[in-house]
């Protein structure tokens, strides 16, 4: 039987602070480190969002040390008419310390970050036939690192569902459970099977959202949601398993990669769906090759002066968190090269809102444009178009 539950994030969220430091007895308490805020959603609504476990026996997991069912931790933003309650945080508290260790930030830095969602909040009234979003983070990265993407997406109207992908990035269960993520690898063989898993998740989780599987999400999420194709974009990794769960899938209808390699065998076949590759200036084999055998509408956008970076949450959080002094300038660069954080990161997200506005929406004119240069965008030129 699979299971789905809905949980709570595991903490009490408030402004997300870092407590202060003690102090030596008679001393005045040093003062908390302030709040870090994501870039505020652009949508007329109010962001809710939960927390659910889910299990699919029907298949082992294949990184887990011993046969286990597959388990999964997912995230899902809506827009809500009631934002009240509990700020949703930003990483349960088993999270923060890992993905601190692996950015090589201070202690207590995403602690401080506030999200613009409220947790358990109820999915708005008038949310009906919503066109459900799909994310994928980067290798061995948190759902987490898309937020300000899903907390945006939803806040015009779509359900964003991100799943953490279990020991390729890292994972705290309701239980306590704290899975870290895989080591690190360039194999293209292990790239591959990341990629392939990756997709069987996707799908799985597009399984229980429209009740193909025995349970099923919260009530009030499901009646909100289109019935019908569902979009799917993610960062590096991501974005490859973004492109093979649209060619194993048919029910995902439209994607886009953000900056990553493509792992899947969509590089020789191309893809019979939309797909939008939104990249730093670099060339990769797996892109040049995709490019040559997709068929369907695709575009190339290309973000001047950007870095791997650039395209999730930490282009932004590195200018907010000052990682600019905290990093040495050669690591700098090589996560945000040249492009300013926030800015990279908003130009980006306008453009996957536009792509998804277009295809899940049908919105024949979109802002900005997907098939001319846009003077509201100047850093983004596009470097490959197929179909129209």
């Amino acid at each position: 039987m699979v299971g789905a539950t809905a949980v709570a994030a595991g903490v009490t969220a408030g402004t997300g602070a870092a407590p202060a430091a003690a102090s030596p007895a008679g001393a005045p308490a040093a003062p908390a480190k302030a709040p870090v805020a994501l870039p505020a959603p652009t949508g007329p609504y109010a962001v809710g969002t939960r927390a659910c476990h889910l299990v699919d026996d029907r298949r082992d997991d294949p990184f887990a040390p011993t046969r286990t069912p597959r388990e999964l931790m997912v995230q899902v933003w809506y827009a809500t008419a009631a934002p009240r309650g509990e700020r949703a945080p930003y990483l349960t508290p088993g999270l923060e310390p890992v993905v601190e260790q692996r950015f090589e930030l201070p202690p207590g830095s995403l602690g401080r970050v506030r999200t613009d969602a409220w947790r358990d909040a109820p999915v708005h009234p008038r949310l009906r036939a919503a066109p459900v979003v799909f994310f994928g983070p980067g290798r061995q990265d948190p759902a987490a690192t898309g937020t300000t993407f899903a907390q945006d997406l939803a806040s015009h109207g779509y359900v964003v569902v991100a799943v953490n992908h279990t020991y390729d990035g890292p994972t705290e269960f309701p239980d306590g459970r704290v899975v870290p993520q895989n080591p690190g690898t360039g194999d293209p063989a292990v790239l591959r099977k990341y990629s392939d898993v990756r997709a069987a998740d996707l799908s799985f989780v597009l399984d229980v959202l429209t009740g193909k599987r025995a349970t099923r999400l919260p009530a009030d999420i499901m009646r909100s949601v289109r019935r019908g194709g569902a979009g799917v974009f993610g960062h590096s990794l991501g974005g490859s398993a973004a492109a093979e769960a649209l060619r194993t899938d048919a029910r995902f209808t439209a994607g886009v990669c953000l900056d990553g390699a493509l792992q899947t065998d969509a590089v020789l076949s191309g893809l019979r769906q939309p797909f939008l590759l939104f990249t730093e200036p670099m060339e990769l084999p797996t892109w040049t090759d995709f490019m040559t055998h997709h068929t369907a509408w695709g575009r190339r956008m290309v973000l001047a002066g950007a870095r791997h970076y650039s395209f999730n949450d930490l282009a932004t959080l590195g200018v907010e968190l000052r990682l600019d002094e905290v990093w040495t300038a050669e690591r700098f660069a090589k996560f945000f090269g040249t492009a300013e954080g926030r800015r990279a990161h908003a130009v980006t997200g306008d453009y996957v809102r536009a792509f998804f506005d277009h295809w899940l929406r049908g919105r024949t004119t979109t802002s900005p444009s997907l098939d001319t240069a846009d003077a509201a965008y100047p850093e983004v030129t596009i470097g490959w178009r197929a179909g129209s």
